[in-house]
């Protein structure tokens, strides 16, 4: 398993504490200066993404169960968060879409009723409401 693509799946904490309507493009664009480069060194080095793939996904699942039993979820919902909100939309982004498929389909194959889609980074920056006071102001045409 590749250090650099576990770190950037299992170090979160301070990137989902950033996935705000206000800091997550610019955390993502941390993000991905940050990892970009190792990931995709990762990936091509690996040459099979399915056992790339397969491989982080035991690496994440021998840390859960490594975990206490009361945190256990608690980190495997962090992790997934991760995967869903920057690294599969990092890894779209640069240009490895099957790697970022390749994951998604090993997670659903494990994990089949905790399934998750990708979604570029835009898509996910869009989906963002805009309110106040718990009230949601539409965004108009010309951006006002």
């Amino acid at each position: 398993m590749n250090d650099a693509l576990l770190s950037a799946v299992r170090d979160g904490k301070a990137w989902l504490a950033r996935f705000t309507r206000t800091e997550y493009a610019e955390a993502f664009r941390e993000y991905q200066r940050r990892y970009g480069s190792a990931c995709r060194e990762a990936i091509r080095a690996a040459g099979n993404p399915d056992a790339l793939a397969e491989s982080l996904l035991d690496a994440l699942s021998d840390g859960w169960a490594r975990e206490t039993f009361w945190k256990r979820s608690a980190r495997r919902f962090e992790e997934k968060q991760m995967i869903f909100c920057y690294l599969s939309p990092m890894l779209l982004d640069m240009g490895e879409t099957a790697f970022a498929e390749c994951l998604r389909e090993a997670w659903r194959k494990r994990w089949p009723k905790d399934a998750y889609q990708t979604a570029t980074w835009r898509k996910l920056q869009d989906g963002f409401r805009l309110t106040v006071m718990g009230l949601e102001l539409r965004r108009t045409e010309d951006g006002d």
